[in-house]
């Protein structure tokens, strides 16, 4: 059986990384270099943990993230704090725990564990630009252009196809999937900084949700610095994205208190900034080609949902072509995912899109299911129950 893998970000190379340790071939076709530094998530749920943890880069994944199992909602108008923590959890999960993570950096330690493992075909620089079914052989083709001096056009032929070549995908086009949902009027705009004056440190968690008069701000503590996430109104997009002014003066003045609006001036900083949107297809699988990650669904950064949710989808259906490579065993694997995605994935973030506290921040009765389902540690029996 022979697998061809469209998209080399996390949830194709854990895709790859599944079969390959088990010995099966893969043939992973990635439209950039494979040495391509870009990072946009960077939180890894305990779910995932657990998944990752099989893997022989696992040790080298825990040494460069951040443990975060502290997590607070901080209301500056009303001068409120909620705290939780993972410690919760230990009793259901070896990893009670968020790692913070840059996502090159997974990307980077999956890709050596595939080349190590002498059964994936990695294919960089190829654009994947339409797909074949073959009706006779009961297969699939896909034809890449290939960049560089030749130019040259090939085609890879496969038993199945998995796309993970992410929101923009042409092949889901091509496949007659519409992409359902809707588009958020402004993007996300990040600014990360070094460090921190300790009067600000002191008052935050590894995880901090902080709510005051002029917005919204999600801080998040890594191996290099901290992390802050903002969203700009409408009226605000034009000076968001010009810099890092705008971003230094809303952190200045959410954290007036504590900080002086002269050292967010002086800092070092990188910005940048991303679209974001709620939308899913509404079945994963066409044939002999089924979809994994942004290709399937995308929603709003709250939480740190959606990578993690794909990268168990995508063990999930590994382990399924493991184990039970028959297609009724296939067509359960899509109804289920599609099912949770919806159910799950899309209620989730959708209910953290409304502004809300998260439920494990509101009270100790809704605490310990809450954060079972924030850690997506509910959904890990879905790709647990597939294992040999």
């Amino acid at each position: 059986m022979r697998i061809l893998v469209v998209g080399s970000g996390p949830v194709g190379l854990m895709f790859c990384a599944k079969l390959s340790r088990e010995g099966h071939e893969c043939v992973l076709i990635e439209r950039h270099d494979f040495n391509q530094t870009f990072s946009r998530a960077s939180t890894l749920q305990p779910a995932t943990l657990e998944l990752l943890s099989e893997f022989a880069c696992w040790p080298e994944l825990l040494a460069q993230g951040e443990v975060v199992s502290d997590v607070m909602s901080w209301n500056l108008e009303r001068s409120t704090q909620q705290r939780s923590s993972y410690d919760a959890l230990s009793a259901q999960t070896r990893f009670p725990y968020r790692l913070h993570l840059h996502q090159a950096a997974l990307r980077a330690e999956l890709i050596a564990e595939l080349q190590a493992s002498r059964c994936c075909c990695l294919v960089d620089k190829a654009d994947a630009v339409a797909l074949q079914f073959d009706r006779c052989k009961q297969g699939v083709s896909v034809r890449v252009n290939r960049f560089g001096s030749s130019g040259l056009s090939q085609t890879f032929q496969g038993d199945y196809l998995i796309l993970c070549d992410g929101a923009r995908s042409v092949l889901r086009d091509q496949l007659g999937l519409r992409f359902e949902g809707y588009d958020l009027p402004t993007p996300v705009v990040r600014l990360s900084v070094p460090m921190i004056p300790d009067s600000l440190q002191g008052q935050l968690a590894g995880v901090s949700y902080v709510q005051s008069e002029g917005g919204s701000v999600s801080c998040l503590k890594m191996t290099d610095g901290w992390r802050f996430v903002l969203r700009p109104r409408l009226s605000e997009l034009r000076q968001a994205l010009a810099g890092t002014a705008w971003a230094r003066q809303r952190l200045a003045g959410v954290f007036r208190d504590c900080v002086t609006a002269q050292w967010w001036e002086s800092i070092p900083a990188m910005r940048d900034s991303y679209r974001v949107a709620q939308r899913c297809v509404k079945t994963r699988q066409v044939q002999r080609v089924f979809l994994l990650g942004d290709v399937a669904h995308v929603t709003n950064t709250r939480g740190g949902l959606n990578m993690n949710f794909g990268l168990i989808e995508a063990y999930a259906l590994a382990s399924c072509f493991l184990n039970h490579p028959d297609w009724q065993a296939l067509q359960h694997w899509n109804l289920t995912w599609s099912r949770l995605t919806q159910d799950a994935l899309m209620a989730r973030t959708q209910q953290l899109l409304a502004g809300r506290t998260p439920r494990f921040l509101r009270s100790s009765s809704e605490s310990f299911g809450a954060l079972m389902r924030a850690s997506l540690l509910d959904l890990l029996s879905y790709s647990k129950s597939l294992r040999r």
